[in-house]
């Protein structure tokens, strides 16, 4: 994924090529687009910034999330209900606001300068950025302008081989992930894994922009980061329900990857496939 070759095992100590910028055919997108082949969409894969979290917040909260709304019952309200409600809804939109500051930070950290070691957490976002200049008239030599629109996010992460739990809203610090990794009670037993492997996790497409193959771009762009990190398998959780998991199964299936642990729909990705994202953009 993204062209970046590593083997089994093998840590590079530098950051993901982002960000990483793909041209969309205008037919891809709308008509109207296609009536002038100078302008140009973009999709742009980079990493989530601070100041990007309180934009996509809400479309996080609302996928991944259990939003309390508003009673519609007519059963008499008992007193404070309303009350335990808003402040439920709340505190949910406040745990996912802090554990992507601490991702965000946590990432930051690991490629700084004056820290070689590799970030346990890295999350990424995909922007659909759009030509803000409607003069058709504008010479060749003078630069465009876009406006960007984050349209999906995902994340991968180091986490204990725990194939019955999903990775913790916090961000826990690397050395208890190896403790657990050893000494956790659920951890994998039937693993020779003792230590944090890659987890994939927060994999989210807004609806809006579903069926455009962005996925796929999300996904080659987490294995061009495992990669780098020296991972030689990635697993990940997925929704086990026919209904409400289709479309997530579909996505890992059409991937290729390979169930490890049926009763908790564990998976195993083979990071040793490597595929061109441009392709994966239909």
């Amino acid at each position: 994924g993204l062209g970046v070759e590593g083997g089994e095992g093998e840590q590079q100590s530098l950051p993901p090529p982002f960000p990483y910028s793909i041209d969309l055919s205008p037919t891809t997108i709308d008509a109207a687009a296609a009536k002038n082949s100078k302008k140009v969409r973009k999709l742009v894969i980079r990493h989530l910034e601070d100041e990007d979290i309180t934009n996509i917040l809400p479309e996080v909260v609302r996928e991944f999330g259990a939003l309390i709304p508003p009673s519609s019952s007519t059963t008499p309200k008992q007193p404070g209900d309303e009350l335990a409600t808003k402040i439920e809804n709340y505190l949910f939109s406040l745990t996912v606001l802090i554990g992507l500051t601490q991702r965000v930070v946590r990432r930051e950290k690991g490629y700084s300068a004056t820290n070689a070691a590799c970030p346990d957490h890295n999350v990424i976002c995909l922007v659909e950025q759009a030509p803000t200049n409607n003069d058709d008239n504008n010479s060749e030599w003078q630069q465009q302008s876009y406006s960007e629109r984050i349209v999906g996010i995902a994340e991968l992460s180091w986490q204990p081989p725990n194939p019955n739990g999903n990775a913790p809203p916090f961000v826990l610090p690397y050395f208890m992930k190896t403790l657990i990794s050893r000494y956790g009670p659920s951890r994998d037993a039937s693993s020779s894994k003792k230590e944090p492997v890659g987890y994939v996790s927060n994999v989210l497409v807004w609806k809006t922009r579903r069926g455009r193959g962005y996925g796929r771009v999300l996904m080659a762009a987490l294995e061009g980061i495992a990669n780098i990190w020296g991972c030689d398998d990635v697993r990940l959780h997925v929704d086990a329900n026919e209904y409400s998991g289709r479309i997530a199964r579909g996505l890992y299936w059409n991937l290729g990857v390979s169930v490890c642990v049926c009763v908790c729909v564990s998976i195993k990705i083979n990071i040793s496939v490597s595929c061109s994202l441009e392709s994966h953009v239909t």
